[in-house]
Parts: structure tokens; sequence; C-alpha cells
């Protein structure tokens, strides 16, 4: 299953593509037992839709899909600020801190696919800071839904020095004990992206039209 996932994220196979169980399986060299139950699982995943009769594709995101995952991210994420404050841990603050001081760098030197890559890597810290191993799959599963249809790695929805600002505000607050503070300027961060991928999903589907 992890070969047919990384296929997808990495755009080996793309939204919408048919995924055949018998031309899967004879190119990773396996039956098509194994692939079939991949391919169940992936579904459960969001990145495989299965049709009756037509078998299974990559899951294709409408921007409907692209904003109701940021609506529940944002809801996801200010609770994981909220668990992660609620521990007070030194420590987590600290990765938090160092790693907007990286973004910092990164927006600096002018390397906008690094800032990118780090910008991720913040909210992923976030979510598995908070210790929350349902909040933690619900998270990667959603991430890995918009990583079908969208590099996050290396691409930027913000500008640069917009981005270290934004994440800087929110560590500012968890530092400073504020947690409604952090957890809204948390969540209008993530809404203003998605706002932003969905209008650009929306312009791109009117153009094709």
């Amino acid at each position: 299953m992890s070969a047919i996932r990384q296929a997808i994220l990495r755009g080996d196979l793309i939204p919408g593509q048919r995924l055949v169980e018998s031309d899967i399986a004879a190119q990773m060299g396996m039956s098509r037992a194994p692939v079939r139950e991949a391919l169940r699982q992936l579904e459960t995943e969001g990145l495989v839709v299965s049709e009756p009769h037509r078998g299974s594709f990559v899951a294709e995101l409408s921007a409907t899909d692209l904003w109701e995952i940021y609506t529940l991210r944002a809801a996801l994420e200010s609770l994981a600020v909220r668990i992660v404050m609620e521990k007070a841990s030194a420590g987590t603050l600290a990765q938090l801190r160092q790693a907007v001081g990286d973004m910092a760098a990164a927006a600096r030197e002018g390397d906008l696919a690094r800032l990118a890559a780090l910008d991720m890597s913040f909210h992923e810290m976030l979510c598995r800071a908070a210790g929350h191993s349902r909040l933690l799959d619900i998270w990667l599963s959603m991430t890995a839904q918009i990583r079908t249809f969208i590099d996050l790695t290396n691409t930027l929805y913000l500008p640069a020095g917009e981005v270290v600002r934004l994440h800087t505000e929110v560590v500012e607050h968890m530092e400073g004990g504020h947690a409604g503070e952090a957890e809204r300027a948390l969540a209008r961060h993530i809404l203003e992206v998605g706002e932003r991928i969905c209008r650009g999903q929306n312009e791109t589907s009117d153009v094709s039209g």
C-alpha cells in the first residue's frame, strides 16, 4: 500500500487516472489480492475512489472538497494548539520557535521551496506534539488528499514574509500563554491559504470550461 500511496503523492499516478489491479500488481511484482486490499485502504483515506462497474481511480478534489478540508484543518489545528498549551511543554515550544527561525532564514535566502516545506513541517510538528493519535491520523489523511492535487512542500500561497509573520504570531501567543489568540491566529492563516487555493481552483475550472 505504501508504494501505491507514494506513487499518488509523487504525481506518478495523477488525479482521475484509472487504477487497474492487474497492471499495478505486475508493475510491483505482487499478486492482485494485496493490491485490491491496498486500494480499499487508500479509498478510506480519500486518495482513491471506486465506482461501480468502472473500477478505481485516483481521487480528484473539487473546490468544495478543498474548502471542507481546510475548514476542518483549521478546527483540528486549533484543537492541537489548545492541547499543546495545556501540556505547557517548554521543549515543544522551543521546537516550534526553532521551526519559525528556520522559516525566517529560508525567507531571507529566497529559498521558497524550503520555506514551503518548513511551513508544512511546522503544522505537522504541532499536530504530533498534541499526542492525539486520531487528530494526527485525520490531519495526515487530509494532507495526503491535498497532495494529490497540490505540491504543498514546494508551493507558497502567501508572500514569504507574511508566512513567517503568521507563524511567528502563533508561537508568540503560545509562549505568552494566550491560547485563544494562538488558536484564532492559526485558524486565520489556514483558512486564508485554503481560500486562495479554492479561488485558484475555481479560476482554473473557469478557464478550462
